[in-house]
C-alpha cells in the first residue's frame, strides 16, 4: 500500500507561492565582525609596514656612509707616513730659520758695536780722554777727564753731528787734580741710534735722457 505525504508538498507550495509574491525582498547575509576594527587593523598594518621600510632604508644608508667614512680613514692612513715627513721637515726648517735669525741678529748686534765704537773714537776731540764708557741697551754713559769745559762742548756737538748718538746731555763736569795738573772730570749721557743705509737710486734711467740731449 502506497502512501503520499500531502501535508508536505503543501507546505513546499505555500513556501514558493510566498516567494513568488508582489512583496519580495533579498536579505544579504550579516558580517559577523564589525568593519571599523577591520580597517583599524590595516591601517595599523600599513604604518608597520611603512616604519619597517624607512629602518630598512636607513640600515642600508647607514652601512654606506660607514663604509665611505672606512674608505677615507683608510686613505688618511695611507698618508699618514708622507704627512709626518713633511711636518718634520716643516718642524727641522722652521728650526733652521730660528738659528738663522738668532746669528743674524748677533752677527747685526756685533758690527752695530762696533759702528757705534767707531764712532765715538771719531767723535772725540784731541787733549780728551775717557775713563769709563757703558752701554745699557740704547743708552751710553760715558765719563772722562779733559782740560776744560770748552773740550766737553766740543765733544758732545761731535757726537750729535756722527748720527750715531741723540739726546746727548752733561750729567756733571767739575774740576779734579791729577797728579798735579787741574783737568775737568766730567759724566754724560747719550742715546744710541743706528743710523739706516740710504736706499740705492737708480741713476742710470735718469742720466739716459740727459746723454740724449742735442741729438735730431
Amino acid at each position: 500500500m502506497i502512501q503520499i505525504n500531502l501535508i508536505r508538498d503543501r507546505k513546499i507550495t505555500r513556501v514558493a507561492g510566498k516567494a513568488a509574491g508582489p512583496g519580495f525582498k533579498l536579505a544579504l547575509p550579516q558580517v559577523p565582525f564589525n568593519l571599523g576594527i577591520l580597517f583599524s587593523v590595516l591601517a595599523f598594518v600599513v604604518v608597520l609596514v611603512i616604519i619597517g621600510l624607512t629602518f630598512v632604508s636607513q640600515r642600508a644608508r647607514m652601512s654606506h656612509l660607514k663604509k665611505q667614512i672606512d674608505s677615507h680613514q683608510s686613505e688618511l692612513a695611507k698618508l699618514s707616513g708622507p704627512k709626518r715627513l713633511v711636518d718634520e721637515y716643516i718642524a727641522k726648517q722652521e728650526e733652521v730659520n730660528t738659528k738663522l735669525r738668532e746669528i743674524s741678529s748677533i752677527d747685526k748686534g756685533r758690527f752695530d758695536v762696533v759702528k757705534v765704537m767707531a764712532a765715538l773714537g771719531g767723535s772725540m776731540p784731541d787733549h780728551l780722554w775717557l775713563t769709563t764708557s757703558s752701554l745699557d741697551g740704547s743708552k751710553m754713559t760715558l765719563e772722562g777727564v779733559t782740560f776744560s769745559n770748552i773740550i766737553v762742548a766740543e765733544f758732545m756737538e761731535k757726537l750729535k753731528a756722527s748720527g750715531y748718538f741723540t739726546g746727548v746731555e752733561l750729567a756733571k763736569a767739575e774740576k779734579t787734580d791729577i797728579e798735579g795738573r787741574e783737568l775737568v772730570k766730567f759724566s754724560l749721557s747719550a742715546g744710541v741710534s743706528i743710523p739706516t743705509a740710504p736706499a740705492l737710486t737708480d741713476t742710470t734711467s735718469k742720466a739716459a735722457p740727459a746723454a740724449g740731449k742735442g741729438k735730431p
